[in-house]
């Protein structure tokens, strides 16, 4: 998916191009080398994600090096990016290998300073739910934060069968993280016991 001018992931298709600025859409996050993302056309800009997947994805399609750069990060190593309107913190933190391959696949927190909001994204889920690694100076500092949104890909719940196995992984990602809320990548609507199993959000404190 793309970060909009202010930070915000959005899934940008062929069928949903005329409904978002692209040519202004300069950060791209790569969550999966399995399959090829679709690119608006023209478009020019950064793909973030681990040199795994960087390496695997050029090697598998062979994207124009002309057109795109690949920007290789460190897992937990956080980095200030720029967006249009905004700066924001990007983290990129491995999630296990798919459920569908052997191939890794990895999430993204992107800390918004200027609204204060840690926003996890996720496209896929694989084999590890457990994102921040408990002897790592990085899990103490996003738990005492703790994290407003996580946007999930929605598209789940339109062709997978009622209380399939995604669902369910899905479920226990929530409840384990008790996020101030849960959005869907394509904006589509989310199942209730989603929500129900969030944190009450409370009003942030300034000095």
């Amino acid at each position: 998916m793309f970060l909009d001018d202010f930070g915000f992931p959005k899934e940008v298709t062929a069928e949903t191009l005329n409904t978002y600025p692209y040519d202004l859409h300069g950060t791209k996050l790569l969550t999966s080398a399995d399959t090829e993302f679709y690119l608006p056309p023209k478009w020019h800009g950064t793909i973030y994600s681990t040199e795994e997947l960087l390496h695997t994805y050029r090697k598998r399609f062979n994207p124009d090096p002309t057109l795109l750069t690949f920007h290789a990060m460190q897992p937990y190593e956080p980095e200030f990016i720029c967006c249009q309107r905004a700066v924001v913190e990007l983290t990129v933190m491995p999630a296990g290998q798919s459920l569908y391959s052997d191939k890794s696949i990895v999430v993204f927190l992107v800390k918004q300073p200027a609204e204060e909001r840690n926003t996890l994204i996720t496209k896929e889920l694989g084999t590890l739910l457990d994102f921040f690694p408990h002897n790592h100076h990085y899990h103490s500092r996003i738990m005492d934060e703790g994290i407003d949104v996580v946007y999930v890909d929605d598209k789940i719940y339109k062709t997978g069968p009622p209380n399939s196995y995604q669902h369910q992984r899905l479920f226990n990602l929530i409840r384990n993280i008790q996020p101030g809320a849960v959005l869907g990548l394509s904006g589509g609507p989310l199942p209730d016991i989603l929500s129900s199993v969030c944190r009450k959000q409370k009003p942030k404190k300034h000095n």
